[in-house]
């Protein structure tokens, strides 16, 4: 099949989108499939796998990029001699024959990002914006097949915009498992803490994430604040850092309890093996993949119901799920229940499991399917 994937950049160590981008097109490769990409830039080395690259131009200050790049890479189709089979979207674009969307539903993010004032902030030009384009993209006459990275987000498909039900397809994550694994977590441990002067006597909590705010990270530290004595965890945040933020929780948490701030870091899996648990109370998030990454190098995972990642905990064997962000009492009750050791070394065996079918050829296989669907279905009306 002649595939055609569409997003902004390529380059996985921007984020989860472009890892899980860079994934997937490597695993299309290897079953034999010819790639093309557009986006706006990429990493060079991607060249040398035999992806064909489209260079999209980057949108007008002025202009509404996801119109533009609509825009753009619709232009750029119409010029390509040969056709691709398949258009599949990975950012905010139409039309298509398949939508990934990873970055969620925003007309119910809307709501949870302004819960004082969310009635007014829809009729604000940006926000009117994003919900006009996102009707765009969930137009059924836009958009072949939604695929959802969880069973959350395909409910909030179903019910904000009505996009039939036989039209969206789960395929969760594929995460690579040669990279993320439990073996030598001791060895990662002693590696943490000696780098970064942390007791190695304390409970590690690991949060990871670009995004602080949306991610939970100041009600990570609330949560961490409120467990019976504080001073036995340590906290280590890597990710893009927000500065602003990152000054006003240290300024919070005082001498209180150890925390680290490492920014983002070249071999994540490292950090998770070396860390006792991690700590993901997310405000909205279809499905990160920290969270399963995290999982399958043996931590524990405390998050929320609006976190897709969820679907892979057993309440009370391999992490707790609280209903929201808000509750960060019953985050730090689970918190100190996992300073018991025999406890944390069970759910530490447990976590890997619900993660373990996330790999990348099954992720390959479901998503080789379903373009093959759209084939057979062409052929069928034709």
């Amino acid at each position: 099949m002649k595939l055609l994937f569409a997003i902004q950049k390529l380059d996985k160590k921007l984020g989860g989108a472009e890892r899980f981008t860079t994934n997937l097109v490597k695993s299309m490769l290897k079953r034999g499939h010819d790639i093309t990409v557009a986006c706006y830039s990429w990493d060079r080395k991607y060249e040398e796998l035999g992806i064909r690259f489209i260079r999209l131009p980057k949108p007008g200050f002025l202009k509404d990029p996801w119109e533009e790049y609509s825009k753009s890479l619709k232009e750029a189709i119409e010029k390509l001699e040969e056709k691709p089979d398949i258009v599949c979207g990975l950012t905010q674009t139409y039309p298509q024959d398949v939508h990934r969307f990873a970055g969620g539903i925003y007309a119910y993010w809307l709501p949870k990002k302004y819960p004082g004032t969310w009635f007014f902030q829809k009729y604000m030009p940006r926000n009117r914006r994003i919900l006009e384009f996102e009707k765009k993209i969930y137009d059924p006459g836009n958009l072949g097949y939604a695929v959802a990275i969880s069973e959350m987000d395909k409910a909030l498909l179903k019910k904000y915009y009505a996009f039939p039900e036989e039209r969206i397809v789960t395929i969760y994550n594929g995460i690579d498992q040669e990279e993320f694994h439990a073996r030598g977590r001791a060895e990662a441990r002693e590696k943490l803490t000696k780098a970064n002067g942390l007791d190695p006597g304390k409970r590690l909590v690991l949060f990871s994430a670009n995004n602080y705010k949306r991610k939970g990270l100041p009600e990570a530290v609330e949560a961490l604040l409120q467990t019976k004595d504080p001073s036995r965890f340590a906290l280590v945040v890597i990710g893009k850092p927000d500065k602003a933020l990152r000054s006003s929780l240290r300024r919070k948490i005082g001498d209180r309890f150890q925390n680290v701030w490492l920014a983002r870091v070249d071999a994540p899996a490292e950090y998770y093996r070396g860390a006792d648990l991690m700590l993901f109370p997310t405000h909205y998030d279809s499905f990160a993949n920290v969270t399963a990454e995290a999982m399958l190098c043996g931590l524990p995972l405390i998050t929320t119901k609006d976190a897709g990642g969820s679907e892979m905990v057993t309440q009370g064997v391999n992490g707790f799920v609280v209903e929201d962000s808000a509750k960060t009492k019953e985050m730090a009750e689970a918190l100190d229940l996992l300073l018991d050791e025999e406890k944390l070394n069970s759910f530490s065996l447990n976590a890997p499991n619900t993660a373990k079918g996330l790999t990348l050829e099954t992720c390959a296989q479901k998503f080789e399917a379903l373009f093959q669907k759209i084939l057979e279905e062409r052929k069928s009306r034709a």
